[in-house]
C-alpha cells in the first residue's frame, strides 16, 4: 500500500475488518502502544513508525480516534483544541489563532467553555476533530468521522477536510459513509480480513456493487440505482443520475426485482405506551437538554427522532426507560410515572441500545452480558439459556460468546449490546446512532431484526442523523433545543424541501434525485425509486 502525498484516500471495509488497526499503524500506535505481533515496516514521511516515538509521529499524523470519546480529556472545549498547539510550543498569538479557526469551523465556537464530558456524541466527534485540525498536520487521518454527526456538521466538516486537501494535506478517511467520499477521494481503497480486496478511482471502485455488497460494504444511494437500472458508467452524484434517466438511459426490470413494502402496524386506539407531558431537564452546571417536551407513542409504531447534535434527542430517550426523570412535567411508560418506578422496572419494559456500546458493557463476557437482562428478570435457566442462545444466533455471536466484550472491535460491541437488548424481548426499542461502528451488512442486519421486533408488536424509537435509515420510520419527530418541534408522517417531512432546509436536515440523494425528476411521491429508498418509476411508466404491477 502506497499513499502519495496529498492524496485523499478513503478506505472502506466490513466490521472487522482491519481499518482501524491501519489508522492506528499509520501513527505507530500499533504496535508501540498497542504490542501483538507486527511484521513488515511503515513508514510516514520518511519515518519507521517502529523507530521513531508516537509523540514524534503525531507532529506529522494528525488521527481522529473512532470513538471520539476516549480521544477528549480537557476541561474545556476550547482547552482540548488548543491543546495539542500548545504542545508544538507555538507563540500564544498562533495557539488562539488556530484554536479560534478550529471552533469556528466546526460549529463549536458557542460551546468553547463546555467541558467536552457533558456533551452530546456528535458534539464529542466534532471536538475531537477540531483538536486535531488545530495541529494543521501534513497526514490526517480520520476514522469514521462523519459518523454521528448531523447533516449540517458532516457537510461542514467534509467541507474543511476538501479545503485541507486543496491545501495539500494527506487526508487518509476510514468510513462506511460512501457518499462523503464521492467527490474528494481520488482513491477508494477496501479492505476484507486484512487484506487489500479492491482498489480503484471511485467510479470504478462503485461501480461493482454486488461485490461490495457482499463483503458488507455500502456505495453511493446513486450508484446502487444505478446499477439496478443498468445505468453504465454508474453514476455518483444526483445531477450525473439526473441526466441518464433524463435521457431515459436505463433499463428495466430493475435488477434484484421489487420487495414488498412493508406497513407500519402501529394501533391508535390503545393507550400510548410512551409520554411525555411538559418535560423539563438540565444537566447539572449544563444546558437546558429539555425544554417542554410533550409527545405520546403508541404501541408497535415506528417513530425516526431526529435533530441536530445537541438538540435533545438522546436525554429524550434516556427519560423513556428511567435512566433520567423529568425536573418538571412527567414522562409516563405503559402507564407508569418514571419517577415512580426503578431503571430496573422500566426496563423490562423498554429496550434501550446506547449510543457508545462501551457505556452499556460491564460483564466478563458476551454470554454474561446478554444472560444478565433476562436472569434479573426472574427467568428460569431453561428460558435465559434459550434467549441467550437466539441473541448469539441472530447477530452472529455464538463463536464469541466466552470472550470478554471489552476485547471485541467497536462494531462487534456495538452487536453485544443488540443482542443484550434482544435477549429481555422489550415492549419499546430505542436505537441510539444504531449503525455507528457497523458495515452495510450488520446494518441491514439490525435494521431488519428491528422491522422484526416493530412487526410483532412493539414500538421503535430509531435515534440517527442517517436520514437513508430514518427513512424506514412511518413518523418523524423532529428535536430543537429540548423540543419536539415537529411530528409529522415520515413521507409528508420528505415531501417538504422548506422543512428539511429549516430543520438543518439533508435529505437522502435518492430523495433529491425525485424530486429533480418531479416524481409524484418523493422515493425514500432505492426500492421505492424503482417503483416510483414504474408506477410513472405504467409497465409494472407494483401493487
Amino acid at each position: 500500500m502506497h499513499v502519495e502525498s496529498g492524496e485523499f484516500l478513503a478506505v472502506m471495509g466490513p466490521t472487522g475488518a482491519g481499518k482501524t488497526t491501519l489508522c492506528l499503524a499509520l501513527n505507530g500506535l500499533v504496535p508501540q502502544s498497542t504490542g501483538g505481533s507486527f511484521r513488515g515496516n511503515v513508514w510516514v514521511a520518511g519515518c519507521n513508525t517502529k523507530a521513531h516515538p508516537v509523540a514524534e509521529l503525531a507532529t506529522q499524523v494528525g488521527l481522529v480516534f473512532q470513538d471520539s470519546e476516549s480521544q477528549l480529556f480537557n476541561m474545556s472545549v476550547e482547552d482540548e483544541v488548543a491543546f495539542g498547539p500548545e504542545g508544538l510550543g507555538l507563540p500564544v498569538e498562533e495557539i488562539e489563532g488556530r484554536a479560534e479557526w478550529a471552533l469556528g469551523v466546526l460549529g463549536l465556537t458557542e460551546l468553547r467553555d463546555r467541558s467536552p464530558a457533558h456533551l452530546s456524541g456528535g458534539q464529542q466527534r466534532r471536538v475531537a476533530i477540531a483538536a486535531v485540525l488545530a495541529m494543521r498536520p501534513g497526514i490526517l487521518v480520520l476514522d469514521e468521522p462523519t459518523a454521528g454527526l448531523d447533516p449540517l456538521a458532516r457537510l461542514a466538516m467534509l467541507s474543511v477536510i476538501g479545503q485541507l486537501r486543496n491545501q495539500g494535506t494527506t487526508v487518509v478517511m476510514v468510513t462506511q459513509d460512501a457518499d462523503a467520499v464521492t467527490g474528494l477521494a481520488d482513491r477508494v481503497l477496501v479492505l476484507d480480513a486484512g487484506q487489500i480486496v479492491l482498489e480503484g478511482p471511485p467510479q470504478e471502485v462503485f461501480g461493482k456493487v454486488e461485490q461490495l455488497h457482499a463483503l458488507g460494504v455500502d456505495v453511493p444511494q446513486v450508484a446502487e440505482l444505478s446499477y439496478r437500472l443498468g445505468i453504465q458508467p454508474p453514476c455518483l452524484t444526483v445531477e450525473q443520475a439526473f441526466q441518464a434517466l433524463s435521457r431515459n438511459d436505463w433499463r428495466w426490470p430493475p435488477a434484484g426485482g421489487l420487495a414488498q413494502t412493508p406497513t407500519d402496524q402501529a394501533d391508535q386506539t390503545r393507550e400510548a405506551v410512551i409520554s411525555f407531558e411538559d418535560a423539563w431537564y438540565r444537566y447539572a452546571g449544563g444546558a437546558q437538554a429539555l425544554a417542554g417536551a410533550d409527545l405520546a407513542i403508541s404501541p408497535a409504531e415506528y417513530v425516526a427522532l431526529i435533530g441536530a447534535n445537541g438538540s435533545g434527542k438522546t436525554t429524550l430517550a434516556k427519560h423513556m426507560n428511567g435512566l433520567l426523570r423529568p425536573q418538571q412535567g412527567r414522562v409516563l411508560v405503559a402507564g407508569f410515572d418514571t419517577r415512580r418506578k426503578s431503571a430496573g422496572e422500566l426496563a423490562r419494559r423498554v429496550g434501550y441500545v446506547f449510543q457508545n456500546p462501551d457505556h452499556q458493557i460491564f460483564a466478563p463476557t458476551v454470554w454474561e452480558e446478554i444472560a444478565f437482562g433476562p436472569r434479573n428478570l426472574g427467568l428460569d435457566r431453561e428460558e435465559i439459556q434459550k434467549r441467550v442462545g437466539s441473541a448469539l444466533a441472530t447477530f452472529g455471536l455464538t463463536s464469541l460468546a466466552e470472550l470478554p466484550p471489552a476485547t471485541l472491535s467497536y462494531g462487534q460491541r456495538r452487536l453485544v449490546t443488540l443482542a443484550a437488548v434482544h435477549g429481555m424481548q422489550p415492549q419499546v426499542l430505542i436505537l441510539d446512532e444504531p449503525s455507528v461502528g457497523l458495515d452495510r451488512r450488520l446494518t441491514v442486519q439490525v435494521t431488519e431484526w428491528a422491522s422484526e421486533l416493530h412487526a410483532a408488536g412493539a414500538a421503535v424509537v430509531l435515534i440517527t442523523h442517517d436520514m437513508r435509515l430514518a427513512v424506514l420510520a412511518s413518523r418523524c419527530l423532529l428535536m430543537q433545543a429540548g423540543k419536539v418541534t415537529l411530528d409529522t408522517p415520515m413521507a409528508e417531512f420528505l415531501s417538504r424541501p422548506e422543512r428539511l432546509v429549516r430543520a438543518g436536515i439533508e435529505a437522502p440523494p435518492i430523495v433529491e434525485l425525485g424530486r429533480r425528476l418531479g416524481l409524484p411521491a418523493v422515493p425514500p429508498t432505492v426500492e421505492d425509486f424503482c417503483r416510483a418509476l414504474a408506477r410513472q411508466a405504467g409497465e409494472v404491477d407494483v401493487e
